[in-house]
């Protein structure tokens, strides 16, 4: 399975399965890194190994070293492939004459979501190993849904938003976002998005609109959107909270 390039940990990889098919494409032994997949009893996984697990002790140590790898990896499979980003799930430990051994850590922390188009849950679980049920709340894809209640606009982004949109759709996205909050968007990088925009499927190029002398790429536009829509929304939800819960 694993060999002595990667040592004895990987991190399992969590997606959607187009993005994880051209992880599986790309990322291929005995270059580092690679991606296998495991069969298990319970379901089949895909699993990152690389060089930068070697010599590694514990599943918290592989969880922190995962977390610049797949920042770097996921740009470079959005440059490559288009894919958008996966996460890391488990660590998984190799054990000699035995099946992988998933160990989960959960962290107690700020996190910033990207938009995904799929379902993710959390299990939290004690030192037991007991599972710690969560207080009742709305799902972060219900909160955008009313989010888009509120604000017809939102809901008009994210349609434009749906599977992998090129200019068009994102420069229409734009304009219904362009009078909310942008996520700390530099007016640089929005002017180099319409001026790209209006130069690729939109317009073509003439004494009006011509092209940026850094066109952006469409995986930044779309990323840069997506940013634009999560922080339109959080700003939404921020100036119009859920009242407290009532009841036994």
């Amino acid at each position: 399975m694993q060999n002595n390039m990667t040592g004895n940990w990987g991190i399992e990889l969590k997606g959607a399965e187009a993005d994880l098919t051209a992880w599986r494409m790309l990322l291929k032994p005995p270059f580092d890194p690679f991606v296998e997949e495991i069969k298990d009893e319970r379901g089949d996984y895909l699993v990152l190994l690389s060089s930068a697990f070697q010599g590694l002790a514990t599943s918290t140590d592989v969880h922190a070293a995962a977390k610049p790898l797949l920042k770097t990896l996921n740009v470079a499979m959005a440059k490559n492939a288009d894919a958008d980003p996966v996460t890391g799930g488990a660590a998984v430990e190799f054990v000699a004459g035995g099946p992988p051994r998933k160990h989960h850590v959960v962290e107690v922390e700020t996190v910033t979501l990207k938009m995904r188009m799929g379902l993710a849950t959390v299990t939290v679980t004690d030192a037991d190993g007991k599972v710690v049920e969560p207080k009742p709340a709305p799902s972060r894809a219900q909160e955008w849904m009313r989010a888009a209640a509120l604000v017809p606009d939102i809901g008009a982004a994210l349609r434009y938003l749906e599977g992998k949109p090129g200019w068009v759709d994102l420069y229409k996205a734009y304009e219904a976002l362009r009078k909310m909050p942008s996520g700390g968007l530099s007016d640089t990088e929005i002017r180099r998005f319409t001026q790209t925009a209006n130069t690729e499927d939109r317009h073509h190029p003439n004494d009006k609109t011509k092209p940026h002398n850094r066109p952006m790429e469409l995986w930044e536009a779309r990323a840069l959107i997506t940013q634009w829509v999560s922080a339109a929304i959080d700003d939404i939800l921020a100036k119009n909270p859920l009242p407290p819960a009532t009841g036994p």
